[in-house]
């Protein structure tokens, strides 16, 4: 069915085609299957564009010394194209390429390729943005040209184990072609030093967060594995820990007898988007809604896989409690929340005008976020619990329990000071120093009721003094033994404190599901990625029979 392969000796092992490569690679023995009309299900591949199948696409390329042609196996953004699989038949540890066409002229945004082999848990994701035209000079002018890209996919043994493809569908679909697969054995030695990395889990330091919500702005998720994709990029990583949001305030992503619903039942449904940020709304609270439904908890579901990985799970909690609802237009049909029902406890200004926002000044407020994360903490099996100070401050105001603290200990009207008088700065943050205590005590007998320790961090500012200005002690915390670890600070008062008191400094990738998939995340990731690397470009002279070598805008498309 495919374009058959040429110029090097070609070994049929059952499977797809399997082309011996030129020793000019340097590598002896690398393989590169070219043939992806082989893949099954065959149902699944036509050799033209049909919806719910691939597309077959010959194609040739200049004198390679690797591969000369093949053909590819592609779908458009908006197909939705089942998974296929394509036979490997070999044996022994090898390292997985991936070579793909991201083309310019079908003007379909980028592509992300899904890939895995047979037995293992999930999809892997790579991503690359929509390309530009790619120019070379040729005689006296420039000359467009398209070319395939290569990716680095895994180290695995291959015994017994198939490649299976997929595609991302649904509202964030997105286009990919996958045109040969390569595989390049790998030595005893090297087998031996990548097991041994690989055990090495003391190793892993680097430390992650996902949102918890946003993450259904960027993809597909409409089954529990697409989830799992989320993390799958973890494993045999250099990320230890993920961090995990489970609430925005008091709004939650997960069914809460505390908090409020992401998604409240009754609440107007976003029928139609005007913008992207809608759009994403939109999917998110569709596609969490659906999974809630099924009794699918993305919590449950990413925790359990994190912990088969061996990476820590710990949930994070954003503080900051705003009347988002309070101010018309409203999701609902009437206020509901936290603040409508205590609006006493909202934050004050100097003059008195209150901010539609809770002050942790106000012993409910501290009351209801301690309730919020006591029972996330005891629902879902985590390690840790995170404090995110570095997301919607202020956390406190002129409010009366402000005053009455400062007045009682100064003598003085506090309105009269700046917000940076440092008796003030002192005064305010022994309202969230209280918190803190009481954080780690209810974390502390949550983890006493599971058999295990549980962990609390801060996510903070740089500096003691930023800190100070809104009213987070840091330094206090750490000599109180309040925290186990500090993300986020980097200066030598802090850092003296948390030696002293064996407290870990460390940093965070915000948002790291945004590019773990991406060339710049893998290599940031996982030390094989960088390892095995490698800048491949080969230029197609022909794609479907279309001559695209003589320039790629002159001879395939050159449209107004």
């Amino acid at each position: 069915m495919g374009m058959p392969v040429y110029m090097h000796p070609v070994v049929s092992l059952g499977s797809a085609l399997l082309v011996a490569a030129a020793p000019t690679r340097g590598v002896a023995d690398v393989k590169y299957l070219t043939d992806l009309s082989l893949c099954k299900p065959a149902s699944a591949l036509r050799t033209s564009p049909r919806e719910g199948c691939w597309q077959l696409i010959p194609y040739e390329t200049v004198d390679d010394p690797n591969m000369k042609a093949g053909t590819m196996v592609g779908a458009a953004s908006y197909v939705e194209a089942p998974d296929i699989t394509l036979p490997l038949g070999l044996s022994g540890w090898h390292a997985v390429y991936l070579g793909f066409w991201n083309p310019y002229h079908a003007y379909d945004g980028g592509t992300t390729i899904k890939a895995r082999l047979t037995g293992d848990p999930g999809f892997v994701r790579i991503k690359e943005p929509e390309p530009r035209l790619e120019y070379e000079m040729k005689g006296s002018r420039y000359v467009s040209h398209t070319s395939l890209k290569e990716v680095f996919l895994t180290n695995a043994d291959l015994t017994g184990r198939d490649l299976v493809l997929g595609k991302v569908c649904g509202p964030f679909g997105e286009k990919l072609y996958v045109a040969y697969v390569k595989l390049v054995p790998l030595s005893p030695e090297e087998v031996t030093a990548l097991q041994a990395q690989r055990a090495q889990t003391d190793a892993r330091t680097l430390v992650g967060s996902i949102d918890g919500i946003s993450y259904f702005w960027g993809n597909e998720y409409r089954k529990p594995e697409h989830l799992l994709e989320l993390v799958e990029p973890f494993r045999n990583s250099q990320v230890g820990k993920i961090i995990w949001a489970v609430n925005y305030g008091e709004t939650t992503n997960y069914p809460s007898t505390v908090g409020t619903l992401w998604r409240a039942p009754g609440e107007p449904a976003i029928e139609q988007s005007t913008n992207a940020y809608v759009k994403g709304e939109k999917v998110a609270g569709q596609s969490l809604t659906s999974y809630l439904e099924r009794g699918i908890v993305p919590e449950e579901v990413v925790g359990q896989r994190l912990h088969e990985m061996g990476v820590q799970f710990d949930i994070m909690f954003r503080l900051g409690i705003a009347g988002f609802d309070l101010l018309p237009p409203r999701r609902g049909a009437k206020p509901k929340g936290f603040l409508a029902s205590h609006p006493e406890c909202r934050m004050a200004l100097a003059d008195g005008t209150r901010v539609e926002k809770a002050s942790y000044a106000y012993p409910p407020v501290r009351a209801f976020m301690l309730s919020l994360i006591e029972e996330a903490a005891k629902r879902f099996d985590v390690d840790g619990v995170c404090l995110c100070f570095v997301r919607g401050p202020e956390f406190l105001g002129y409010d009366p329990p402000v005053l009455e603290a400062f007045r009682l200990r100064y003598g003085e009207d506090a309105t009269a000071v700046g917000f940076d008088d440092p008796r003030l700065r002192t005064v305010r943050s022994e309202f969230l120093t209280r918190f803190v205590h009481d954080v780690r005590r209810v974390v502390t007998e949550v983890g006493r009721t599971k058999g295990k320790q549980l962990t609390v961090s801060a996510w903070v500012y740089g500096s003691a003094n930023q800190n100070l200005d809104y009213g987070f002690d840091v330094v206090t915390w750490i000599n109180e033994g309040l925290l186990d670890s500090v993300i986020g600070a980097n200066d030598p008062e802090i850092a003296a404190a948390a030696q002293a008191h064996a407290c870990r400094l460390t940093s965070a990738v915000w948002d790291i599901d945004g590019s773990a998939d991406t060339a710049e995340g893998r290599s940031r990731d996982s030390r094989e990625v960088r390892d095995r690397a490698q800048d491949v470009s080969i230029r197609l002279t022909t794609v479907g029979g279309i001559d695209v070598g003589q320039g790629y805008w002159d001879t395939a498309f050159s449209g107004g």
